[in-house]
Order: structure tokens, then C-alpha cells, then sequence
């Protein structure tokens, strides 16, 4: 049993189980971020963490499974991270010119949010995360409970459907 499935004790964070887990640890981190630079920086402070937490390993799962954990935390936290902070005054929309202009608003929002309803549940659930409340997608992925590349055919299908009901509403008021 190597020592990256075995029931690890302090111990065993080593040289010998850098060695043995690192390339694991660096082909997920490239996974997730796609940077080889990016990823190497990231297992290198999960590798800082663990030597730092290792004391509170409890050894339930092996250490390769704690390890991924934090590395994990590490993605997301870098994503975090580097999601632009945008301000109240950036974010805040301008004054509308005229009282017609703020209706015009009012009224394309509530047709988006009428149509969006009447989308699938998965592709509404989506288009929500992403595009309404703003997550990033690795964030809307796993609230979902699906990976990237599901998320990414769910967002491009609901938001096509969105487009054409839009679209239709938008003929059909003409």
C-alpha cells in the first residue's frame, strides 16, 4: 500500500510522499486553472498548508484525498481572488434620459425574467447562477453538482432558447 492510500499519520508528509503525490496534485491543479505556472504555485501552497495543518489530519481519509481537498479550497480561493471587485459607482446604471427610457428598462427585464422561467429547470438553473446572480462557472458547477463542460452545454443551450423567445416576444410586440 503506498503511502498515498494508506491512512496517513503526521509522519508521513515526507519527501518520499512529495515525490509520490505531487504529479497527482499537479495534473488536477492543471485541470482546474489550465496554467501550468498557475498550477505549480497552487500545489505548492497546499503542500505550505498541509505542512502546516498536518496535525489535524485525522486520518478518516487517505492523505492524497486530504491533500485534493485543500488544494481545492486553494482553486477557489483563487478565483475568488481574481474576480474584478467592481464598485457601487461602476456598478450603479447611469440615471435613465426620460421616464420612458426607465420603463423601456423595467419591461425588457420582467420579459427576461418571464422567459426565463419557462426554460428547462437545468438550463434556467444555469442561466441563473451565471448570468443573474454572477457566479463564475466553477462555482455555478458545483452548486449544480455537474462538471464544467455540462455547465458550459446547459449555458449555451438555455441562453439560445432565452435569445429566441426574446426574439419572438420582441416580433410579436412589433
Amino acid at each position: 500500500m503506498t503511502t498515498a492510500t494508506a491512512t496517513a499519520t503526521p509522519a508521513t508528509l515526507d519527501a518520499a510522499t512529495i515525490r509520490e503525490l505531487e504529479p497527482s496534485l499537479l495534473r488536477y491543479a492543471r485541470q482546474r486553472v489550465g496554467k501550468d505556472e498557475l498550477a505549480r504555485d497552487l500545489v505548492q501552497e497546499t503542500w505550505v498548508a498541509a505542512m502546516k495543518g498536518i496535525s489535524s489530519f485525522a486520518g478518516r481519509s487517505s492523505l492524497k484525498t486530504w491533500l485534493v481537498s485543500i488544494l481545492r479550497r486553494k482553486i477557489v480561493d483563487m478565483h475568488r481572488r481574481s474576480r474584478p471587485q467592481v464598485s457601487f459607482e461602476e456598478h450603479h446604471t447611469p440615471p435613465f434620459e426620460s421616464p420612458r427610457e426607465r420603463l423601456d428598462d423595467l419591461a425588457a427585464v420582467d420579459m427576461v425574467h418571464k422567459e426565463l422561467v419557462h426554460l428547462p429547470r437545468r438550463e434556467r438553473q444555469a442561466v441563473q447562477l451565471v448570468d443573474v446572480e454572477g457566479l463564475d462557472r466553477i462555482e455555478a458547477a458545483e452548486r449544480m453538482g455537474v462538471n464544467r463542460s455540462a455547465l458550459r452545454v446547459m449555458l449555451h443551450r438555455g441562453r439560445h432558447r432565452l435569445k429566441a423567445k426574446l426574439e419572438a416576444a420582441d416580433h410579436a410586440i412589433r
